[in-house]
């Protein structure tokens, strides 16, 4: 579960790339109507160091201030603010301007390896972050103390990074937090990971064996633990994907090995991994849950549910595969979907995007006024199919892989696709972590890549194995 990656970000509002849009290559951003997202700034994240970064969490609040959370080793620098790590990993938080300035910085951190996994904000501009972290860590004027190896934190913070409340969750053996998601008014559902027993709002939840077992638990706006559900079973299961709906629905996506058991539902995978998809109802019961997969490599990487019900997720699917309630045929080796279901769990319908070179998880996914935003990987060109019929067609300005950011609408067809460019030496760009703001005006991004990575008519440039950046755009209506 320890990640120890190094972060280092100098001179943050000196690299701001403004107007990128006017600058941009054709290639790069590209419009299938009459709108287009421009990209308003670009920071690279890791100019000084150079070992790995990680931004692992990233929100748009409501003023339009991005949100950025994450771990790093030794040194960083975040506007005028320099931290030093205090053990193997420390977590920082930031928030930065719309206009890319960085607002404040904080750091937390003991001497074990603490890091924070994801982070959003509610309706008021409160920030929620959640992760994991060893013995004990002051989170701001509170301090934490592990159970065990490692424990889950949750906490919450106001827009200028006041800390509002602090809480633990685990056991003895190692646990940590993942996903996390909340309503405008402050709700809150967090994913857990373990590997033991856990405890959670004064109950202890048995381990059901294997690798791992996860939990999803929901706490009110001052972090009370409303209920649990957990996630477990003879295998080992990780939740990648969460959301949740005003009402108070929520939506897990899981990646699993062997039996995956909640709530009174079970199932087996097929091959190594497996993905599976559920709905939780606001007091916690489960409605329904559904798989995906075969005999590859299979798994949900984004869920997120609209305004009339319908959900989204999305993910990878190697070969031929049980997806929802039907039989697909290989399309390829490893393929990124997209399906949009009914408020039952029915399919209606499946988008494929296929291609050659590597994969990685699947594509992260998020839901918007005008449909679903994906982000994943490609190297040359991406066929995206709806059900059977090719709909679009998306080229990378090189040959070598990198991230797409492509927008469909609510029947499945495309809106736009975003493609930065690796020159140089540079090997790619991952972009896996997103944020839509509530009024669906600005999406932000964080992008890891290697060497030198052209974006608009800038040049983003790091000495780092893999470093990063955060790009933030203007949708436009597109």
């Amino acid at each position: 579960m320890a990640r120890n990656p190094r972060l280092a970000l100098r001179g943050l509002a000196a690299l701001v790339l403004a107007a990128l849009a006017a600058a941009a290559p054709a290639q790069e951003m590209r419009a299938f109507g009459n709108a287009m997202p421009s990209a308003l700034w670009a920071l690279p994240v890791g100019a000084e160091d150079a070992a790995a970064d990680e931004i692992d969490g990233i929100s748009v609040d409501p003023n339009g201030n991005t949100v950025i959370a994450g771990v790093f080793r030794d040194g960083l620098t975040l506007g005028t603010s320099r931290f030093s790590s205090r053990g193997a990993g420390d977590v920082f938080l930031a928030s930065i301007s719309p206009g890319g300035q960085v607002r404040w910085a904080r750091q937390f951190g003991g001497k074990g390896d603490d890091n924070a996994f994801d982070v959003t904000t509610d309706g008021a501009g409160n920030i929620i972050m959640s992760g994991w972290f060893a013995g004990s860590v002051d989170f701001g004027g509170q301090t934490l103390k592990s159970a065990g190896g490692q424990d889950q934190f949750v906490t919450k913070y106001d827009s200028s990074g006041t800390l509002i409340w602090a809480r633990r969750f685990g056991g003895p053996g190692g646990d940590g937090g993942n996903e996390i998601a909340v309503t405008a008014s402050g709700e809150i559902a967090v994913a857990a990971i373990t590997e033991g027993d856990f405890e959670a709002g004064g109950r202890r939840y048995a381990y059901g064996g294997g690798q791992r077992d996860s939990l999803v638990l929901r706490l009110s706006p001052s972090g009370e633990v409303r209920w649990v559900v957990q996630a477990a079973g003879p295998g080992t299961e990780r939740i990648r994907a969460m959301s949740m709906t005003e009402a108070g629905d929520v939506f897990v996506g899981f990646q699993y090995q062997g039996t995956l058991a909640m709530a009174g539902a079970r199932l087996a995978s097929q091959g190594g991994w497996d993905g599976a998809f559920a709905r939780l109802l606001p007091d916690g019961a489960l409605a329904w849950m559904v798989p995906i997969g075969g005999r590859g490599h299979d798994g949900v990487r984004g869920v997120g549910a609209t305004a009339d019900g319908h959900i989204y997720a999305s993910g990878i699917v190697g070969g031929r595969a049980l997806m929802i309630d039907r039989e697909i045929p290989a399309i390829g080796e490893a393929v990124d979907y997209l399906v949009r279901v009914t408020p039952e769990g029915k399919l209606v319908w499946l988008l494929s995007m296929a291609g050659p070179g590597p994969k990685n998880n699947g594509g992260e996914m998020l839901v918007d006024g005008k449909g679903v935003i994906v982000s994943s990987l490609m190297t040359r060109q991406v066929t995206v199919r709806r059900n059977r019929d090719v709909v679009g067609t998306f080229e990378a300005a090189g040959r070598r892989p990198t991230s797409y950011l492509a927008g469909f609408t609510h029947d499945g067809r495309p809106r736009f696709v975003f493609r930065p460019e690796p020159q140089g030496g540079g090997a790619g760009a991952l972009g896996d972590v997103l944020s839509i703001s509530r009024d669906g005006r600005y999406l932000a991004q964080a992008l890891r890549f290697r060497g030198t990575l052209g974006i608009g008519g800038a040049r983003l440039s790091t000495p780092g194995e893999r470093d990063s950046a955060v790009l933030l755009f203007q949708l436009n209506g597109a």
